[in-house]
């Protein structure tokens, strides 16, 4: 009967999401006015919830499910690594796009999805330009931008960033500008908050591999839709062939314009961006993963509560790691670093964040009471406004306890 509540209060849950809903303000009210007392009542809930997760006797059937029905938050997301092969097989015979539109989606996976371990994260980026061409179009944009949102509905994910380079898919000499590709995102983004209830936000990536003049074309655009959904920047590409120096003004700019900021940065080994995006004062670091190699430095990320985004499956892809078990996220999450967790690639990886949480059970020595507690130190890294942050707490925490009260 238990697990049968579970599963109940899962689909209501789910199908809550589609509607506005008031609940969560009632049973979780936040005084604005007493912002500090606020938070100390929700991290005395937040405390209570993962006491009580903690002492629950899990099998591996009752904690896949309520792993799988646990509100999320995902904040590393590529928009072009999230296509499955089944959305880029409809984009190909939409577009009538020759190489692709005659193959099957088994046939686009083994060119699009890196489902093993490769040599280099340059291999793996190479799925990339399989997609690219699918992406040239307002109509596929806004398509792929509200089928996201879609898919994050069906993880119980509440909210989430989504990033992606516009100039990669801007035609300028067919008139899809920069700014027209945001205007397509953002409009697929709100026709799926307005269906599915999954609030979103975009971050901009400036791109290793193109001029500083192209990216800054890229970041003035960030800034001209700063409070139309736009919250930051990223520097994505491999930081082993052009460094983070080659942008640091552009990064300075950024926050002198009010845009948070994070970073790709020790995702490769011997790479100086690590340190020199906590000199740059980001607020959040994307992998990471060659951060352990200087202690001090992790010290100084930790004392300034720098966030690490960490994705585990893409590092084991990429060879950043050569066993998912090795990867420091429990270390990290123990001594109290600010952490989060996110896909990556979901479309070229095939994966998706709810197999992501269990990895963390399964390889890292997770607890379910640790990935409620991973919910909370999320919220505190989001691109939002402190009074956002609270209302989605508030929803969070009055989803999480109905979860646990069907257990």
């Amino acid at each position: 009967m238990r697990r049968r509540n579970l599963w109940i209060t899962a689909i209501v849950l789910s199908l809550a999401g589609c509607v506005p809903s008031t609940r969560s303000a009632e049973l979780a009210p936040v005084d604005p006015a007493t912002p500090a007392a606020a938070s100390e009542l929700a991290d005395t809930r937040w405390q209570a919830l993962r006491e009580r997760a903690d002492a629950i006797g899990w099998t591996d059937e009752t904690r896949e499910r309520f792993v799988a029905a646990l509100p999320k938050i995902e904040t590393h997301l590529h928009l072009d690594g999230a296509l499955s092969p089944k959305t880029i097989a409809a984009l190909a015979q939409d577009q009538g796009y020759a190489p692709l539109m005659d193959r099957s989606e088994a046939e686009i996976a083994a060119l699009t999805v890196v489902d093993t371990p490769r040599e280099d994260l340059a291999t793996v980026l190479e799925a990339f330009f399989t997609i690219y061409p699918l992406l040239h179009t307002p109509e596929a944009l806004e398509t792929v931008s509200y089928d996201l949102i879609a898919n994050a509905h069906e993880q119980q994910i509440r909210y989430l960033e989504v990033r992606f380079a516009p100039v990669l898919q801007a035609v300028p000499e067919q008139g899809f500008t920069i700014e027209a590709v945001l205007e397509a995102v953002l409009a697929g983004l709100e026709r799926g908050r307005r269906d599915f209830g999954v609030e979103s936000a975009v971050i901009v990536c400036l791109f290793r591999p193109l001029p500083v003049e192209v990216n800054a074309t890229m970041l003035e655009a960030a800034i001209a839709f700063k409070d139309r959904g736009v919250v930051g920047i990223d520097l994505a590409g491999d930081e082993s062939e052009v460094p983070l120096t080659t942008f640091a003004d552009l990064y300075r700019q950024a926050g002198d314009a009010g845009l948070y900021r994070t970073v790709h940065a020790g995702e490769v080994a011997d790479s100086d961006d690590l340190a020199l995006a906590v000199e740059l004062g980001v607020d959040r670091i994307g992998h990471a993963r060659y951060l352990d190699a200087d202690p001090a430095l992790l010290e100084e990320v930790q004392r300034r509560g720098i966030a690490l985004e960490i994705n585990l499956t893409s590092n084991h892809r990429t060879g950043a790691i050569a066993t998912l078990a090795e990867h420091p996220a429990k270390r990290w999450f123990d001594a109290g670093v600010a952490i989060n967790v996110s896909t990556d690639d979901p479309g070229v990886f095939g994966i998706t964040l709810t197999g992501e949480y269990l990895l963390l059970i399964q390889e890292l020595g997770f607890s379910v009471g640790d990935l409620i507690e991973l919910q909370r130190r999320t919220i505190a890294t989001l691109f939002m406004s402190e009074a956002d942050k609270r209302r989605l707490e508030a929803r969070m925490l009055a989803d999480i306890e109905a979860l646990l009260d069907a257990v």
